[in-house]
């Protein structure tokens, strides 16, 4: 949070009155009724100063300890859910104190041992030889399309013979579209804020906790460094406030140049997305080119009730949620269908690669289904490529964490130093990707390319940790 307020130091001096000096008078005034309350007390007994400090844990412990007894670590009511997802509204709301307890829980300092593997494993990961460019250089921009809760299963499915998603649908039958229907999300504590951390940078989330909001400072290599290199300015456009998930310090940290937040406009979380595309566009119009934008919806998070004119209104389903979710998703594809129309019409759609994806599953193709047990099959994400100037085979199994390194060969930048830990589909696609809790999904036939895939969970989270990425740029 002290490195958000980089350069901010003239005005927060020029904004100091002589009133704040009453900032030290309730320190002053406990200290002076400090020094008379211990005077009443006969010097030496030791059973009145246990009492004392008996009495200030306990009156402590009954003002903390409610938050954590009755709500759920994940609910904002609990100092761990609110601290994970907003940390300025958070520490307004639990204060420092739950803070440091959110810390001890949660933060983790690096071992020299794990440094020293991590290091090393490094080291194993730099190429040999200079990576191949796999095409020309080109100054397209690259658009990416972050859809909030948006899955695999939806799309060119059928319920009672309509369509859910028309567009996307349409889509996956163009020439120039490359669709991978079986993307396995790699997100975890952070969610939203784990799928930016992967497809920016090529990492995967910490063990514990969310990266954003414990390490959202650090350095990290990135999509949009690298793309600075070649001439690219980078911006990144969020619905929701910049405080949300930390997205002001990680925005900064990936690299970003510019961050436009609030995008919603005042409008409900399930209609957030057409004001999202809405107002970007006379942005990205001027714009300098070529430029990075990525695009983070929000309409798709929740699976509500809404007041959407749906085909689906009289849909029967023993799970409403599902019925609520594919009614989202039916809006969801005409918000990006409007935005992809409008884009051809400024002229931008053929100067442009765009990307359109799922940060991770929220209702799984099992409760369509009606089946208990959720497979990992069930949780696939989508990837969409427009105007690739890349094929490649599209039916495998890939992660979250391979998109990165596709991306940069997709942009032609074969030069930068970090190429990710997952692998590009363009050059090599081992049709299996590992899931948080270790387990597979794919062909996963090779035992040693198992146990590194899931190797790199451990050492992404070491990297990180450690703060890896700021020790290579200061040498």
């Amino acid at each position: 949070m002290v490195d958000n307020l980089e350069g901010l130091g003239p005005s927060v001096w020029n904004s100091i009155q002589w009133v704040d000096l009453w900032i030290v008078f309730p320190s002053i005034a406990f200290l002076a009724y400090y020094n008379k309350f211990m005077k009443l007390f006969p010097a030496g007994d030791c059973r009145t100063d246990l009492k004392l400090l008996a009495g200030s844990v306990l009156l402590i412990f009954m003002i903390e300890a409610p938050s954590y007894i009755l709500h759920k670590p994940t609910e904002y009511a609990h100092p761990y859910g609110l601290y994970r997802n907003e940390i300025i509204r958070a520490y307004r709301q639990f204060g420092f104190i739950n803070y440091w307890i959110y810390e001890v829980k949660y933060l983790r300092g690096c071992t020299a041992e794990e440094k020293m593997y991590a290091t090393k494993f490094m080291e194993t990961l730099k190429p040999k030889k200079p990576v191949t460019p796999l095409v020309e250089k080109h100054k397209k921009n690259l658009i990416l399309i972050l859809v909030e809760s948006l899955q695999s299963w939806p799309i060119n499915l059928l319920v009672d013979g309509k369509e859910i998603t028309p567009y996307l649908n349409s889509l996956t039958k163009e020439d120039d579209v490359l669709y991978f229907s079986k993307v396995l999300p790699q997100v975890k504590g952070g969610r939203s804020a784990d799928a930016q951390l992967l497809l920016n940078t090529g990492l995967l989330p910490i063990e514990t906790g969310a990266t954003a909001s414990l390490y959202g400072t650090h350095e990290y290599p990135s999509l949009p460094k690298a793309l600075a290199v070649h001439g690219y300015t980078s911006m990144s456009f969020l619905c929701d406030n910049k405080a949300y998930w930390n997205q002001e310090a990680t925005t900064k940290s990936y690299g970003f140049e510019k961050l436009y937040d609030r995008m919603a406009k005042g409008a409900p979380m399930v209609r957030a997305d057409e004001n999202l595309f809405k107002y970007s566009i006379p942005v990205l119009e001027k714009e300098q080119q070529p430029f990075y934008a990525q695009l983070v919806t929000m309409s798709g998070h929740d699976a509500i009730k809404t007041d959407f004119q749906s085909q689906f209104d009289n849909l029967e389903l023993e799970d409403i949620l599902v019925k609520y979710n594919l009614i989202i998703t039916e809006y969801v594809d005409r918000c990006i269908g409007e935005f992809i129309k409008a884009l051809k019409k400024d002229g931008l759609y053929e100067k442009s690669i765009i990307v359109i994806t799922g940060d991770h599953d929220t209702i799984s193709y099992n409760r369509y289904e009606g089946r208990e047990k959720c497979e990992l099959s069930d949780r696939y994400v989508p990837l969409f490529m427009l105007n690739a100037p890349l094929k490649t085979e599209c039916d495998k199994v890939i992660g979250q964490s391979d998109i990165y390194p596709s991306l940069l060969d997709v942009m032609g930048v074969e030069d930068y130093y970090f190429r990710g830990l997952g692998e590009s589909v363009f050059r090599n696609q081992s049709n299996c990707a590992v899931y948080h809790t270790g387990e597979t999904a794919g062909h996963c036939l090779d035992d040693y390319g198992i146990r590194k895939k899931k190797e790199m969970w451990k050492l992404s989270d070491i990297l990180i940790r450690m703060n890896y990425f700021k020790s290579c740029m200061d040498h």
